[in-house]
């Protein structure tokens, strides 16, 4: 199987991925291919990459767990394969599963070694010309404050390190690279560039001719403006933040003038562009240690691109893509001004994911259910607690927070009326169907019941009974998937 290796960089990189997830979870494939996610980012304690990384990790084992032994079912929750780096290069030392291990702790200027220099050496008059007291002084291990000068110089030694070198040691024919930054801080700006033209100047000829795409973030929030705080040590106040989102767009500017040129163009496959210039009337909180940022609707339209990448075939170098909504400057997004391709590529199997999140537990806490003692899950609810608890905590600590994040900010996306009713009919904003006043009686009932039924009707047929001799858990996710699809397909013209 070819494998796609999709670069997440910084923050931002990071944030893009987690949508993935929620994306490959619904059921959407990025065609045949496996997922190898690589995070690179120099904050290695924030918060939002370790969150990420223990996502990646879940899926990771769930799908393995579901899949593993039943390699003829081609679309299911859960479906595609997201593996590591590090399983695929077992002799390379790497340490984390899903980022390059290389950690700077200390200072920019030790770094550049300039304590090794002589007082009178002119290479220091050099660097204090393009680096300032503050950049020479800062850590790297809180990342580069929107200096992608800075990170420029320090990701340039990606290449020599042993992440770098397992990735090269993996890559394979027809696998593909995506890479995932913004454009107006430190970390994405600077390492995107480096990547592209470490893997077209690379010396294996796989990697150096093979189909290249990324997204480009540009600005889609601002920041709370620095506080002053007293540096007690210093005996002085300094901001809290130097990190001044005033200048995004200047910056975003600056880049693009570089990315327009024909010699970069000739680097990459597709490039695709996405940002909210509107961004938020309410900042986020200017916090470089914690960075508590809700998901956000552009994350989600942005990990739509890695799939579209993974669908089509590039012959020839410098496509461009954009992304607009149907309705520009509505507040809250959803399946009816989405735009009506977005709407039929991921629209229904969102609406699943969010339906078999609903119906987990009740469908286990039901021993009665005609399905459950015909397929004896019940047993397999009882063998596999462990498995059953991990598909819980992917959705009730992952999943619903970001579904919750993704419908509270400032401009929302929140296609589904989220409730605590026991049926769905006015599940879908925009897309309600009414009520009969016979239904229950004469009619389904469009709620988990009918859901159940199809369920039950499914459990006989063949190709489950097959599934299930070889793996009880791939037969439970193929009956849900077949359940649900069936009933939202006959109740919901999306």
């Amino acid at each position: 199987m070819a494998r796609l290796f999709v670069f997440g960089i910084g923050g931002t990189g990071a944030r893009v991925l987690k949508s993935l997830v929620m994306l490959l979870a619904s059921g959407l494939r990025p065609r045949d291919f496996e997922v190898i996610p690589i995070l690179i980012d120099p904050h290695k304690d924030l918060k939002e990459l370790n969150d990420c990384k223990i996502l990646l990790k879940l899926y990771s084992d769930l799908n393995h767990r579901i899949y593993d032994k039943t390699t003829n079912v081609e679309q299911g929750f859960f479906r595609t394969t997201i593996s590591t780096l590090k399983s695929l290069a077992v002799d390379s030392g790497l340490k984390d599963d899903f980022e390059f291990d290389e950690r700077q702790d200390l200072p920019f200027g030790q770094f550049l070694e300039l304590t090794e220099l002589k007082d009178n050496d002119p290479t220091l008059d050099f660097v204090n010309l393009l680096f300032s007291i503050e950049n020479l002084n800062k850590p790297l291990s809180v990342g580069f404050k929107g200096n992608p000068n800075v990170g420029s110089i320090v990701l340039n030694t990606l290449k020599d390190g042993a992440g770098f070198k397992a990735f090269e040691s993996a890559f394979g024919n027809d696998d593909r690279i995506f890479i995932i930054s913004s454009i107006f801080g430190g970390t994405g700006a600077a390492g995107f560039p480096l990547l592209l033209k470490n893997f077209r100047n690379h010396s294996k000829t796989i990697i150096k001719e093979c189909q290249i795409g990324a997204l480009t973030v540009t600005p889609y929030y601002k920041l709370s403006e620095a506080q002053k705080i007293k540096n007690e040590d210093a005996n002085e106040d300094q901001l809290s933040s130097d990190v001044d989102s005033n200048n995004f767009m200047t910056k975003t500017k600056a880049a693009l003038t570089y990315y327009i040129r024909d010699e970069f163009k000739n680097l990459y496959n597709a490039l695709y562009y996405i940002g909210d210039p509107d961004k938020q009337n309410k900042p986020y909180e200017n916090d470089e240690k914690n960075q508590p940022d809700k998901a956000h609707y552009i994350e989600l339209l942005g990990a739509l691109s890695v799939l579209d990448f993974a669908n089509k075939d590039f012959t020839t170098t410098g496509d461009v893509f954009e992304y607009c909504l149907k309705k520009e400057n509505v507040s809250t997004v959803d399946f009816t001004n989405i735009g009506d391709n977005t709407r039929e590529i991921f629209g229904k199997m969102f609406v699943n994911l969010y339906i078999l999140s609903t119906i987990n537990d009740s469908t286990k806490n039901k021993p009665n259910l005609p399905f459950n003692k015909t397929n004896k899950f019940n047993d397999l609810y009882k063998k596999e607690r462990g498995f059953f608890d991990n598909i819980n905590s992917f959705f009730t600590a992952y999943y619903l927070p970001w579904l919750n994040e993704l419908s509270n900010n400032e401009r929302m996306f929140k296609p589904i009326n989220i409730s605590d009713k026991p049926y769905f009919n006015g599940l879908i904003k925009g897309y309600e169907t009414e009520r009969n006043i016979l239904e229950g009686i004469v009619t389904k009932p469009f709620d988990i019941s009918q859901i159940h039924l199809e369920i039950a009707k499914a459990s006989r047929k063949k190709y489950i009974l097959k599934i299930g001799e070889a793996n009880p858990i791939c037969q439970y996710f193929s009956l849900c998937w077949q359940g649900i699809n069936e009933v939202v397909n006959s109740n919901i013209n999306l």
